[in-house]
């Protein structure tokens, strides 16, 4: 008895139904994960007070002294990534109180911070911004938003371990009313589009500080990308580009986490903790340098006490604090005590402004 035929040409029909809409489904879910970004360049941001009606006003003249920290905070989660091992709610808060310990300790006027969770689901909602202003006593901050997803899904695999719901930027924490702060966005890495959708947005954070008496202060918050030089480099000119456009008798702040090493960096490939970086040729140190400004740790230090990361075994200086000639350096150190509350340690600096300032 003969095989009855098979209906080939439903089957190839039903199976590119299904296909197509395996395909729009997946489409429409990458389209709504990797929604929610404002890309409004430049976008002004409403400063947040914390403290009470006493914190509106400026002092009646600027301070004599003024202490600045940078410090790349990894959103709470300590020294180690936690690609497939998210934190607990507690670890996270751990590390904040212990963040906001060694701010208490330090106590900085203006603090400088790179990655600064306010609503992600990695670390539990937490929002770190307010968190970290209440608990170390900032009656000012400013926040930017650079990485907004409804869904990240990284790492890859487990999904359990999904970073899922993204809400992350930077922030500047003040003792002096902040009067101004705008986000400017840096171009992106050549990836694929795709994957730039679920990509953070390396960006300058530009924040005006009433420093009393008429002075104001532009601290300009920095994080560049890690991971692609030649787009490091390009956001380093973009960086000093925007950075000359400044008011220049206005004193200033440059600072953050700008991911390369000095030219000076006798280590600059093959590190212990990252054997296939190579900055032989990163030029983003230079291209700041080449802006005049002066910089927070001694330059006749030994190289070893410059080293910022990574924070249990430092080999090498991602993190910078540089100021106009209108400030002078007083001290400038590495804050070793912080230990790994995150993989960076900050740096802390006290400065004197010009007399013809106060």
């Amino acid at each position: 008895m003969p095989l009855p035929r098979l209906p080939w040409r439903r089957i190839a029909l039903a199976a590119a139904a299904i296909l197509g809409g395996l395909l729009a489904l997946t489409s429409a879910f990458l389209l709504w994960a990797a929604s929610g970004f404002d890309d409004t360049d430049p976008l002004a941001v409403r400063p947040e007070r914390y403290g009470g009606s006493a914190s509106e006003r400026p002092p009646a003249a600027p301070p004599a002294r003024l202490r600045v920290v940078a410090w790349n905070i990894a959103y709470g989660r300590g020294r180690q990534d936690d690609a497939g091992d998210l934190r607990s709610a507690d670890t996270i808060r751990a590390n904040l109180a212990g963040i906001a310990r060694v701010l208490r300790d330090l106590h900085p006027d203006v603090v400088a911070l790179q990655e600064v969770d306010f609503d992600s689901a990695r670390t539990h909602g937490i929002d770190q911004v307010a968190w970290l202003a209440r608990e170390a006593g900032y009656p000012w901050a400013a926040r930017v938003e650079t990485w907004t997803c409804r869904y990240v899904p990284y790492p890859y695999w487990p999904p359990s371990q999904h970073y899922g719901r993204m809400r992350s930027g930077q922030a500047v924490l003040s003792r002096f009313p902040i009067r101004s702060n705008v986000r400017r966005l840096l171009p992106q890495p050549p990836n694929p589009f795709w994957y730039n959708w679920f990509y953070l947005h390396r960006a300058l954070q530009h924040v005006e500080l009433d420093l009393g008496g008429g002075v104001l202060l532009d601290v300009i918050n920095v994080h560049t990308e890690a991971f692609h030089q030649r787009n490091r480099e390009e956001q380093a000119d973009r960086i000093a580009a925007y950075v000359r456009t400044l008011p220049p008798a206005r004193p200033r702040l440059l600072l953050g986490d700008f991911n390369a090493i000095p030219p000076e960096a006798t280590l600059r490939r093959g590190f212990p903790d990252e054997p296939e970086t190579d900055m032989t040729t990163d030029r983003t140190v230079a291209t700041i340098r080449s802006l005049g400004l002066l910089e927070a740790l001694d330059p006749d230090a030994p190289l070893p006490d410059t080293f910022t990361f990574p924070a249990d075994a430092p080999n090498r200086r991602l993190d910078y604090v540089w100021f106009s000639p209108s400030l002078r350096r007083l001290e400038g150190r590495v804050a070793r005590e912080a230990g790994s509350l995150s993989d960076h340690l900050p740096v802390v600096v006290d400065l004197a402004l010009d007399r013809r300032l106060r």
